[in-house]
């Protein structure tokens, strides 16, 4: 069968006021009228649902029954008209960015752009760029070897040094994988100074990486002022040249919607992106 919610609406208010009359008012109809959906609730179920009594209505066991699972049911219908109706229309962006440009940068970004709905994609730069390529991702921030063809906009940025405690003897590295430009330019740096090196730690995660660094047993590299507040960002020390500036691409989908227009022209301003 089905129930209008109207008939368990007024069936709620009369089992909350014990009354008739007073279930009507809340209601905004008539005495005459309540009873009338009364009526056709208790035919439609088969079953009295109130008793009258000295001190009003006095709901049946089946009506006790149907007044808890009514609320159950227009609790949920409520919610769901509420989320469909009160909501405003908010854009969707498709944004992504390696773990730690994401942790240094992304807090700055999104008090911006609070109309917008993010989805965020955190991943290695070549796995990002291929998915702006597919149109799976309408923007990144990314750091290749090469300026990418989607590129809209870039800066260099310093890299830093990062340790956990005192400065290691010897530069044994967390890195990512072989064609990270940030391994390339760590690796680049200690061979061009003459100092040993070797890849202690490799890992496709930031959390790989950090977790390495916290236990003291390798260093990396970070872009200037994005390393986590519990570690050591240095420039450079004995043993640890200066590391090289890196190219910062902001790489953009062939064709973007007003939220991704919007969200690239913030992205430039907030981070000093110039346009290429």
């Amino acid at each position: 069968m089905d129930i209008e919610l109207r008939l368990l609406r007024s069936f709620v208010q009369m089992h909350e006021a014990g009354s008739i009359s007073r279930a009507a008012q809340k209601m905004g109809c008539t005495q005459a009228a309540m009873s009338m959906r009364l009526k056709m609730l208790e035919t439609e179920l088969g079953a009295a649902l109130f008793l009258r009594g000295p001190q009003g209505l006095e709901p049946t066991p089946r009506g006790a029954e149907l007044y808890a699972k009514a609320l159950g049911v227009l609790g949920a219908y409520d919610e769901m008209m509420s989320a469909t109706r009160s909501r405003p229309a908010r854009d969707r962006v498709r944004l992504g960015m390696p773990d730690d440009y994401a942790l240094g940068w992304l807090g700055r970004v999104l008090p911006g752009m609070q109309a917008v709905e993010f989805e965020i994609t955190c991943d290695l730069s070549a796995q990002l760029m291929a998915a702006v390529q597919r149109a799976e991702i309408d923007l990144a921030l990314v750091t290749l070897a090469s300026r990418p063809g989607l590129a809209v906009a870039a800066r260099e940025v310093p890299l830093h040094w990062v340790r956990s405690g005192a400065l290691p003897d010897q530069a044994r590295l967390a890195a990512y994988p072989e064609g990270c430009v940030f391994r390339r330019a760590m690796i680049g740096a200690l061979e061009a100074a003459g100092e040993g090196w070797q890849v202690t730690v490799q890992s496709r995660s930031h959390a790989g990486i950090f977790a390495a660094v916290r236990a003291g047993i390798a260093v990396t590299s970070v872009a200037a002022g994005t390393a986590p507040a519990d570690l050591v960002e240095f420039a450079e020390a004995p043993g640890f040249p200066a590391l090289p500036a890196v190219p910062v691409y902001l790489v953009a989908a062939p064709t973007l919607r007003r939220a991704g227009r919007d969200l690239r022209d913030h992205l430039m301003a907030d981070l000093a992106l110039q346009p290429v």
